[in-house]
């Protein structure tokens, strides 16, 4: 079943220039497809909207049967995301277990009856989490009044953690994963994500996402700073999450990656943003099939390209010869050329306008092998 779906899309940058231009796609049940593109070309923002995040300049997205969507932003902020309850008024005491415990589904799936369960369960989970904290350091204060004070909110968390469902397997999620990635410990919960890392905050936000059981998976660069052991760990866990069954069916995965080695091992589609359009190639997990089924595509547009310059050379000669009074016939060919030179400066303009806007205009393969190398990371066998 189709979870997300965009029909006619199209996204600016000035109104001439164009991100993407009519796109439509879907998002399946279980699908699992990497978004491509060299540096610049707009797949972030492509992300953004098809999580309901980024209002389109034309187009739709729509959900159906209301699946719960979440998106991780490539860099992720160092506070709170706006409208969510926090403990805090100053962003900067914002910690990683507030992080953690963060609703993170927002846009359209934000209502739905999932989403809030799993809000209010989070919630729950940090109010005990830091009832666990409190009686820390009320054992050593050693004063009664701390240790009265921790005790009133320990049994405040614990009637909290009674009253939602799945309270308590989610605490159990959300350590597990959080341990997996290195962002687990008691002490580290306690530090100010304004404190950390790029690389510590990306792992804090995907423990977080993991945790919050979406239905369809927006990951945007998921392994920028992650070393070769939690990129291996991450995509072993996305496997097996894409195979179980949820309330909307299997787990459907989106993300961009310019990681081929991390490409092979979670996705078995690739959807490139090229040039203001989309294109969708089945590849079975080989970046070698995208590489060659991608160049065949171009040659093929290349070779319509040429064959398009040459007519226009034709029509062109004979518009000038043509006399102005033209016969009905003459008038519907003159249409069809300047129909014909229209759809040739849209395409040659939206390739001048990617190649113009990507970042260095890298290639694409060459731009994959390097990232693969800058991670210093075994092939799989």
């Amino acid at each position: 079943a189709r979870l997300v779906s965009c029909d006619a899309l199209s996204k600016s940058y000035d109104g001439k220039r164009y991100q993407f231009r009519d796109i439509s796609l879907g998002v399946a049940s279980g699908s699992r497809t990497g978004l491509i593109g060299i540096n610049g070309v707009g797949k972030s923002t492509l992300m953004k909207c098809l999580a309901g995040l980024e209002s389109p300049d034309a187009g739709t997205v729509a959900f159906e049967g209301r699946p719960v969507v979440l998106y991780v932003e490539q860099e992720p902020a160092s506070g709170p995301r706006r409208g969510n309850p926090h403990p805090h008024a100053d962003a900067r005491l914002w910690t990683v277990a507030d992080a953690l415990t963060e609703p993170m589904v927002a846009g359209p799936s934000a209502d739905t009856p999932e989403a809030t369960a799993v809000a209010q369960a989070l919630l729950a989970v940090r109010a005990y989490w830091g009832a666990t904290a409190a009686q820390k350091s009320a054992a050593l204060t050693e004063t009664d009044t701390a240790q009265a004070e921790a005790q009133e909110k320990m049994a405040a968390a614990m009637n909290l953690m009674g009253s939602v469902d799945g309270g308590w397997e989610l605490d159990e999620q959300l350590e597990e994963l959080a341990g997996r990635l290195d962002v687990g410990s008691a002490e580290f919960r306690g530090r100010p994500v304004a404190s950390l890392s790029g690389g510590e905050r990306k792992r804090v936000a995907l423990a977080a996402a993991l945790a919050q059981r979406a239905d369809v998976l927006l990951l945007d660069e998921p392994t920028n700073h992650l070393d070769w052991e939690a990129i291996d760990w991450l995509a072993d866990h996305l496997n097996r999450a894409t195979k179980k069954k949820g309330a909307a069916g299997q787990l459907s995965l989106l993300l961009v990656t310019h990681d081929r080695y991390f490409l092979e091992r979670t996705c078995d589609e690739v959807l490139e943003l090229d040039s203001a359009a989309v294109y969708r190639y089945q590849t079975g997990g080989s970046y070698e099939t995208f590489l060659r089924r991608r160049e065949e595509r171009v040659a093929a547009e290349n070779a319509d390209l040429g064959r398009q310059a040459e007519r226009l050379k034709r029509e062109a000669a004979w518009d000038a010869k043509s006399p102005r009074a033209r016969q009905a016939k003459s008038k519907s060919r003159s249409a069809a050329y300047l129909d014909l030179k229209e759809a040739n400066a849209q395409v040659v303009g939206d390739r001048a306008v990617s190649a113009a806007t990507a970042g260095g205009g890298a290639d694409l393969g060459a731009a994959a092998e390097m990232a693969a190398k800058a991670q210093g990371r075994r092939k799989p066998g």
